[in-house]
């Protein structure tokens, strides 16, 4: 089993960790939803295997709601739950690693590839 004392803390420490846990998803929320938008449609995934965005837009709200999860977990006092904030940081850490590197590619790929309006990620045009 693993040692997971290190993720409880006094006051501070919660503040601060429900923080930076909570940005991380949003980071990854606000573009993930952000690509959705009619004039902002790029794919996270390609447009074969996701063609109406319905999967970007179920991880975009799942990264919004474990983002305020994080933080509102930590913000308010309560007492211990074993096992309740090891889980919510490993959601947070396994969405940070599979997303985190795919998100900076389609970033950084949209900036360079932009027709119109429309940011062509893929080379797919916006349907």
């Amino acid at each position: 089993m693993i040692d997971c004392t290190w993720i409880e803390g006094d006051r501070a420490f919660c503040i601060a960790f429900g923080s930076a846990t909570a940005a991380c998803c949003l980071a990854l929320a606000i573009p993930l939803l952000w690509w959705i938008l009619p004039r902002r449609r790029t794919w996270f995934f390609t447009s074969q295997i996701d063609p109406r965005q319905h999967i970007q837009f179920g991880y975009g709200v799942f990264c919004i709601s474990m983002a305020f999860t994080n933080a509102l977990c930590r913000f308010i006092p309560h007492a211990h739950l074993a096992g309740v904030h090891p889980a919510f940081f490993f959601t947070t850490v396994g969405l940070v690693i599979t997303l985190g590197p795919r998100m900076l590619h389609v970033a950084s790929r949209g900036r360079h590839r932009k027709m119109g309006s429309e940011t062509l990620a893929f080379g797919d045009a916006a349907r």
